[in-house]
């Protein structure tokens, strides 16, 4: 296997063995997840954290803002059973189905009852892009809006706060759906975020950063074993990668 050696991570146990379908996240699928929230979007132990998009990064982005230590998750999405997995995970879901995501979380956040200090910030600290260019235009159902996450970001995300951008952003997308953007070319709404002081980061990210420490949560249970794997792979035919819909 060429570049095994500087790609490869040693791993306990036997093929087949309680700890094989964690592993199997490693690869990316968790490394993602981890990336999303620990480094692009920095959450702390306290924070709230909205995560739009409930796929397989979505919903292991969500897991590791719970690992982190985030007081309250809130996982966005369309789909039934994606919505379920995420409350598993200890996530709460929201239904976009169900109206404006942003308005149910704000919604939500004043039934929970804000800690002092915070009543004039009923968004969250956090949010996480787990959708990216796919995403679709609420308006417009059948359409996409590739800037449609970042737009509820900027109105959710709370002054100071922080956005995550992990859901992928082409340069050109080869197979432009109605609504969608050819050349990549994004719009944001660069005014809200400059006035709200947030940071916003983009990126890919380096899987070999994370496994070593990922591999140790998995084994050590601080991780709980099988769980990332159960709950963050939809049922058939609902999987699909970090996107909402079923293009990829």
């Amino acid at each position: 296997m060429p570049w095994a050696d500087a790609n490869c991570l040693p791993l306990p146990g036997e093929p087949g063995d309680g700890y094989e379908d964690d592993f199997v996240l490693l690869a990316d699928a968790f490394v993602t997840g981890w990336h999303a929230a620990a480094t692009l979007a920095e959450v702390q132990a306290g924070d709230t954290v909205a995560v739009f998009g409930a796929g397989t990064i979505g919903l292991l982005a969500a897991y590791s803002a719970c690992l982190l230590g985030a007081r309250r998750v809130y996982s966005v999405d369309h789909v039934d059973a994606r919505l379920g997995k995420a409350e598993e995970l200890g996530a709460v879901p929201v239904d976009f189905r169900a109206g404006d995501p942003v308005e149910q979380i704000r919604a939500d956040r004043a039934r929970a009852g804000l800690p002092l200090g915070e009543e004039k910030l009923p968004g969250v600290d956090k949010v996480i892009d787990a959708v990216g260019f796919q995403a679709h235009d609420r308006a417009h159902p059948d359409r996409e809006r590739a800037d449609q996450v970042l737009a509820d970001a900027a109105r959710l995300v709370n002054p100071g706060g922080g956005v995550a951008v992990a859901g992928v952003h082409p340069e050109k997308d080869l197979i432009p759906q109605a609504g969608g953007s050819a050349d990549g070319h994004l719009e944001a709404p660069w005014g809200t975020f400059f006035a709200k002081g947030v940071a916003l980061r983009f990126g890919r990210t380096h899987d070999r950063r994370y496994t070593r420490l990922l591999r140790d949560m998995v084994t050590s249970g601080r991780a709980r074993r099988s769980s990332p794997t159960t709950a963050a792979w939809p049922t058939p035919p609902t999987a699909t990668n970090a996107s909402t819909d079923g293009r990829t």
